[in-house]
Parts: C-alpha cells; sequence; structure tokens
C-alpha cells in the first residue's frame, strides 16, 4: 500500500475526494454527505457538468484503487439527477450473521403473513420480507449458500401456524432435517412418489378454487381449513430425474401448473437450484416467481438466468462471499447477507401445532 491509499484511508473522505477527483478527472463532484457501512463508506456527491453518473460509474474501478478498497459501487439517485451515492467497500461482505432466535410465546406458532427477516443489508440493517402468496427462486452454484437461504425460509414456515409443508429433495440431504414438520416429503428423484404428491397438490388447488367459486371470493387467506401450502424444491433440475422421459416431462408438467396455478389459492412454491442456467430455469416459470434470490453464480449470464437482465450490476457480482445473496421482486435488487441457521438449532424450530393435512 502506498502512502497517498494509506492517508485517503485513515483521513475522511470529505478531506481526500477533491484531490482523488482532480486526479482522476472528475470535475465537478463535490460530497454532499457520508455516513459509514458495514462494508466500509457510502457517500453522496453532488454533480454537475460535466461529470454525470455514468461518468462516476466508468471511473470506479480507479476511485476503488486510489482508496485501496476492493470494490466501489455507483447508484444514481432515485430522487434527483445531480446526485449520486458512492460505496466505497473495503470488505466484500459483513460476514456470517447467526438467525436472531424466533420467540413464539410457550411454543404457541407465530402468524404467517408476518414479515420474515432474511438476513442483513450492506449496511447492517435488517432486511425483511412478506412472502405469503408469492413463489421463491433461490439459485447460486454449489458452495454459495443456497441450502442456508433456504434453511432461514423454512425457520420461518415451520414456526408459523396454518401452514402446510410438502417437499421434493432429490439430493435426499436438507428436508430431511426438517422431516417432522412436512405433511408430506419426497427424498430421491423417483418419479412416481414425486408425480403422486405434485398431483396431490393439484387436488387442493381444485378444492379451494371450487370453495373460493362458491363463496364469491377471489383470495384464500392461511385458516385451519386452508393452511398456506408450501412446495419445497431443493434441486429443481433433479426433479424425477430417475425416471423416464415421458416420467420427468410429466412431473416437469405439473410443476409449471402447480406455479401457475396455485398462488391466487394458497399454494406456493420455493425452487431451490445449483444450477442456475437457462435450460434448468425457463423463462416462462422464472416470470411466475415473485421474488428471486441470486447467490455466488459462475458468470453473468448465470446470474442474469435467476434475476433476468437489468436488475443488478455487474460489481454486485464481484467477490460475492457465501450466503449474500441479490434479491429482486422484479425491480433492482438489493444485496442480503442471509442469516446463518446451523443443523443443530433446527430441531428448535420445529413449533407443534401446525396444520397436517
Amino acid at each position: 500500500m502506498n502512502v497517498a491509499v494509506w492517508y485517503r484511508q485513515r483521513l475522511p473522505l470529505r478531506l481526500t475526494w477533491q484531490t482523488v477527483a482532480r486526479e482522476l478527472d472528475l470535475h465537478g463532484t463535490s460530497i454532499k454527505s457520508v455516513r459509514a457501512t458495514r462494508l466500509g463508506i457510502a457517500a453522496e456527491l453532488r454533480l454537475s457538468p460535466p461529470s454525470t453518473a455514468g461518468v462516476i460509474e466508468a471511473k470506479s474501478d480507479e476511485i476503488a484503487v486510489a482508496y485501496g478498497a476492493v470494490r466501489v459501487r455507483v447508484r444514481p439517485s432515485d430522487i434527483r439527477a445531480d446526485r449520486v451515492h458512492l460505496h466505497i467497500d473495503f470488505a466484500k461482505s459483513v460476514g456470517i450473521v447467526s438467525l436472531p432466535d424466533i420467540q413464539h410465546p410457550v411454543g404457541l406458532p407465530l402468524d404467517p403473513i408476518r414479515p420474515f427477516a432474511l438476513g442483513i443489508d450492506d449496511d447492517g440493517n435488517i432486511v425483511s420480507g412478506s412472502f405469503y402468496g408469492h413463489h421463491i427462486l433461490i439459485g447460486g452454484i454449489p458452495g454459495s449458500g443456497k441450502s442456508n437461504a433456504l434453511r432461514v425460509f423454512l425457520a420461518h414456515l415451520a414456526t408459523s401456524r396454518n401452514v402446510a409443508l410438502f417437499g421434493i429433495d432429490p439430493k435426499r440431504v436438507e428436508l430431511g432435517l426438517w422431516r417432522e414438520r412436512f405433511s408430506g416429503l419426497v427424498l430421491g428423484n423417483g418419479a412416481g412418489e414425486t408425480i403422486a404428491l405434485l398431483e396431490l397438490l393439484h387436488e387442493h388447488i381444485s378444492d379451494r378454487t371450487r370453495h373460493l367459486s362458491a363463496i364469491g371470493e377471489t383470495m384464500i387467506l392461511p385458516s385451519h381449513a386452508f393452511p398456506w401450502i408450501v412446495l419445497v424444491v431443493d434441486e429443481w433440475a433433479e426433479v424425477a430425474a430417475g425416471g423416464t422421459k415421458k416420467e420427468r416431462e410429466l412431473a416437469n408438467d405439473l410443476l409449471r401448473r402447480y406455479v401457475s396455478l396455485g398462488r391466487a389459492v394458497g399454494c406456493t412454491a420455493i425452487l431451490c437450484t445449483q444450477r442456475p442456467t437457462s435450460d434448468v430455469i425457463d423463462v416462462g416459470t422464472r416470470a411466475l416467481l415473485n421474488d428471486r434470490f441470486a447467490l455466488r453464480c459462475g458468470d453473468r449470464h448465470q446470474a442474469e438466468a435467476i434475476l433476468s437482465a437489468g436488475t443488478f450490476a455487474p460489481e454486485d457480482l464481484i467477490g460475492a462471499t457465501v450466503g449474500r445473496a441479490l434479491w429482486s421482486d422484479g425491480g433492482p435488487s438489493l444485496p442480503v447477507q442471509c442469516f446463518s441457521v446451523s443443523d443443530e438449532s433446527v430441531k428448535d424450530l420445529i413449533c407443534p401445532g401446525f396444520t397436517p393435512i
């Protein structure tokens, strides 16, 4: 590290920015505000000609070198055209954070409509979301933390009342830990059991559709009679892979139809894959998946197979650490370091009083 970089890392950004801006020909920029983040420093820049958000973004690598940072992320302001947010990151992620205690008084299951705490963002703030009626896609290469991201959702679902879990785990690894909480679970990639489970779920969809038609309503909320049904698939690419070509096609067709028809009647899915490629994640099915989480991917094309193009910046993928995901609900993606859920904690998260069906 040279002397200039050493001083820049230790002096306030307001004191060093004008020197760096002059060296990099970033004329017409000034610091509006500065705050510390879990990863480094975030600043709001005031822009005037000839500087624009595009000019700042083109210089992001040079700014990172000037400050000895691992990366610099540039975000245009949503409010003003003459502002840009500059994130100078000295760390790649916020690191591993354990799942906070999920409190349920005297073991009573919790409201399934509550927001689920998923992890923390790059500023250290808790990231939460409400997922009733939402299909979810989780993808990332092996070792990216995909299974742990799934555990965060299972932790919330397992402690909820009026939630019925069904699972397909071709690898026989992850969902077995939660076996007691599942109303139906297929371990392995056999076609017969998989097709039977999917056909059962279609029967539930038909029953609920008839019920809504009879009462003149358009939506079902979780109840004892009609719990929130969540189908969890731990490896999308291996569903019914042990069967014939015809059986595999039938299983995948049933899965697509479940995703297409189930949302309005309280039947949703969490689909996971460690093969985030376009041949596994077809565009038609992806369009029906409301929330998508991309963990570490092999390249930009794999990330786009999960999130779709235009929802993330390439620098967001650089140095993605285990458990760090980009979450998009169709709009710009939000980085989130998913909470860590250990094997030992799973048994304490399986709350009695769930609704078996």
